[in-house]
């Protein structure tokens, strides 16, 4: 048997340089997907135990507080969580959240995190940097 009949054969080519808003909605779907376990021999999915999104409120309410990384979503101005009426409908939101990455509706959110990190980072950086070098160079003038 040939190749040519048991597949689609086509000369392409893999791009060298990945996109960022792609490689950060893979990113937060796979944080999604984290957030579940599997029922064994059915369909249906249930919350994880180690899941740093969802909690619960003193009064009863759910809550699902979306992170990319360590960042929070600011899903609108201001708000960073969604309101869940059941443990049912945190499955439900988490799966609407993983639809909607898919689709590019949360890219602004997804950015706004990224830039929120880097921006701490970079941040964090100067200030370590910056003190040893003007003592260097305050050492060098001097002599």
């Amino acid at each position: 048997m040939t190749l040519e009949k048991q597949f689609t054969l086509e000369a392409a080519e893999k791009p060298k340089a990945n996109n960022a808003t792609h490689l950060r909605r893979r990113k937060f779907i796979a944080a999604v997907d984290r957030q579940f376990v599997a029922v064994p021999g059915g369909t249906s999915s249930v919350l994880s135990g180690t899941s740093n999104w969802v909690w619960q409120s003193d009064k009863g309410d759910w809550y699902i507080t979306p992170l990319y990384g360590r960042a929070s979503l600011e899903l609108a101005p201001g708000l960073n969580s969604i309101k869940c009426s059941g443990s049912g409908d945190v499955v439900t939101n988490l799966e609407k959240l993983k639809t909607l990455s898919s689709e590019g509706e949360m890219d602004a959110a997804l950015d706004a995190a990224a830039d929120k990190i880097r921006n701490r980072i970079c941040k964090n950086k100067t200030r370590s940097i910056s003190g040893p070098q003007k003592r260097l160079r305050i050492a060098v003038v001097a002599e």
